[in-house]
């Protein structure tokens, strides 16, 4: 057993998992702070914290993309998602779909190639978006989306989903 220096509550059951350089990380976001922390699963050490534009709830990735997508639904800047390039462990782009909106959990296709984004309004929406570019695919009318989990990639253990 290991304590872990985390800045705040984490949220595990959002955190990913990756590989980079021959290590292991795992990724968590602080359900206060507003952050996600890296830890390199070899040495328990914190190797990174980002900062987010407030507190969010999920986090997710897929082994095909370079990316994370972190939300800040639980902040004022709910309408925004923070993608984060796990090469570098640093932020890639910011993205809002949906201005005003609350727009969280990210899932991935079974073949990572789509976001699958939710608006949590009612009326929402379900938002594809492209994995790789960021640009909107369609937009699918739903009642306040959430908890569309991607049953392949939890039972394959996806390196970018919670297990």
């Amino acid at each position: 057993m290991r304590d872990l220096a985390l800045g705040g509550m984490p949220h595990l059951g959002s955190g990913i998992t990756f590989e980079r350089g021959g290590h292991r990380y795992m990724a968590t976001p602080n359900l206060k702070g507003g952050q996600v922390t890296f830890v390199d699963m070899d040495s328990w050490q914190v190797v990174k914290n980002i900062n987010l534009p407030g507190p969010g709830f999920f986090l997710r990735s897929h082994e095909n993309t370079p990316y994370a997508w972190a939300d800040s639904m639980m902040s004022a800047h709910k309408d925004m998602l923070t993608i984060i390039d796990k090469r570098t462990m640093s932020v890639a782009r910011q993205l809002v779909l949906r201005p005003g909106l609350t727009t969280a959990h990210v899932e991935f296709t079974r073949d990572g190639r789509y976001a699958l984004v939710s608006v949590m309004q009612n009326p929402g929406e379900l938002i594809v978006v492209d994995a790789q570019t960021f640009a909107e695919v369609a937009a699918l009318p739903m009642m306040k989306p959430i908890g569309k989990y991607n049953v392949f990639n939890k039972v394959n253990r996806s390196e970018g989903t919670s297990h």
